[in-house]
């Protein structure tokens, strides 16, 4: 296998598919009424080679700080660490939930983590495990371990029986795959449990959630929305998802967006 086989683009997940239905072009809810909950990585930013090199558009930025400014309570859900979504949105200050659910920052300055360090034994079987995976690299994260294969999608098979077989050295985690990504990270936190959570906070209590995300990890926070009388879009082709409403990708969502806040200040 030489370097450019190894360096095509990651395949899709579930190969080319018809869109849902794209959500209404105008919301029946007032502002002050609306909460969004928002994935970053493939959302409200296009998906990178690596994660460093991600950016939300300025212009999506200024749509965000608009729309909390009409009244519209927002909060990003990711599975990066806290510190990166602060990072990525500035200078957009909102609540915001990192590594799945496992940390969650209700205000800037302030974060509440909800799982240990990282075992040790994973880390390490895990980096012997990809060290002859040209390509592929781990990422360490507060409460969890990322195998990246965006830039060596042939070692996909690999990778899913290396991050299977590392389960058993941590009782009580579990393996969720993302777009070129397996990630192992406690049972019991994930974005749904964040977007519950954020939704008893006294801001965001009362308001009709709406969660917008792009993989299988958004999936939690879609059935959270749903049960608590929301919605859901998925972004991207997807025929399994909970979301009633589809948007093709990043840019058809930061339109939907500025359509949202053109109408609200009409």
């Amino acid at each position: 296998m030489d370097l450019m086989s190894r360096n095509k683009e990651c395949p899709s997940e579930n190969g080319v598919q018809a869109l849902r239905s794209a959500p209404p072009a105008r919301l029946r809810v007032p502002p002050n009424q609306l909460a969004l909950f928002l994935d970053i990585d493939g959302t409200l930013a296009p998906i990178t080679p690596r994660p460093e090199f991600t950016q939300v558009p300025v212009g999506t930025r200024r749509t965000l700080q608009a729309l909390r400014e009409a009244g519209v309570e927002i909060a990003a859900l990711s599975g990066r660490p806290l510190v990166q979504v602060r990072r990525l949105l500035l200078p957009v200050n909102i609540p915001a939930g990192g590594s799945h659910g496992a940390q969650l920052g209700p205000v800037a300055g302030r974060s509440l983590r909800f799982t240990g360090s990282l075992p040790p034994e994973l880390v390490t079987y895990l980096q012997k495990g990809i060290r002859d995976l040209p390509g592929v690299w781990l990422e360490r994260k507060p409460a969890a371990l990322a195998i990246h294969w965006r830039q060596a999608p042939d070692y996909r098979q690999s990778i899913e029986d290396l991050a299977r077989n590392a389960l058993c050295l941590a009782p009580g985690w579990q393996l969720v795959r993302g777009h070129c990504v397996h990630e192992l990270r406690p049972s019991g936190r994930n974005k749904g449990v964040a977007l519950r959570w954020l939704m008893r906070q006294p801001e965001f209590r009362g308001r009709w959630p709406l969660a917008i995300g792009d993989d299988r990890t958004d999936e939690d926070a879609f059935s959270a929305a749903l049960k608590l009388g929301g919605s859901a879009i998925r972004i991207g082709a997807a025929p399994d998802t909970l979301a009633p409403w589809q948007l093709p990708d990043v840019p058809a969502l930061a339109g939907w967006l500025r359509g949202q806040l053109k109408r609200i200040n009409a």
